[in-house]
């Protein structure tokens, strides 16, 4: 069942999922990924913190609305793949379970230095990747299920910032996963959810 996430006063569309509903199927290659996204108080809790930096960019993002741990992500995938993964995905099945960030980190990434809030660490959470890998590898990508290190990206192109310490956990419960078209041809780039998939 997809639901669409409604933006704030003041924010635009572009901020916000897209459901496929809304568009037709490209034909050409996606990036694509499966991601947990946080809900709207701990998504307004990490703004509050990250805001707490110093040396902050310009510009901040992403926005919170675009926050989110990736699973499985793939540059990529041709529509066939994209439909077979479609597919396994309805087959998912886990409970939710709580997510607590506690730990902010700065990494470099190929486009440059960001900033990361680490989760601690959980069997569910690897759990639901170990599955979603093995759902992934069933739709012919080639998913791998080691070298997990789950992350929030809530800065990117960072220069000077300093990170201050969590004033406390930011904590959500985990009761569903989507499965993500980034368009990055949009102007302006966009998500685009192909479907959500709901615990229990």
């Amino acid at each position: 069942m997809n639901h669409h996430l409604a933006a704030s006063p003041g924010q635009t569309l572009q901020n916000t999922l897209f459901d496929m509903t809304d568009l037709p199927t490209p034909s050409a290659p996606r990036r694509l990924f499966t991601a947990l996204f946080p809900d709207a108080a701990a998504c307004a809790a990490i703004d509050a913190e990250r805001r707490r930096w110093t040396e902050l960019p310009r510009r901040l993002h992403p926005v919170p609305e675009r926050m989110h741990i990736t699973l499985q992500f793939f540059n990529q995938v041709d529509a066939p793949h994209a439909r077979d993964w479609l597919n396994a995905l309805q087959s998912l099945r886990f409970t939710p379970f709580e997510i607590a960030l506690t730990q902010a980190e700065l990494w470099r990434a190929p486009s440059g230095v960001i900033a990361v809030l680490l989760p601690e660490p959980g069997e569910a959470l690897v759990a639901l990747h170990e599955a979603t890998a093995q759902l992934a590898r069933q739709a012919g990508l080639p998913a791998a299920s080691s070298g997990f290190r789950p992350h929030l990206t809530t800065l990117r192109h960072v220069g000077h910032t300093t990170l201050a310490p969590l004033r406390q956990p930011i904590r959500w419960t985990v009761r569903q996963l989507d499965l993500i078209w980034s368009d990055l041809k949009a102007q302006p780039p966009r998500y685009h959810r192909l479907g959500s998939f709901p615990a229990g």
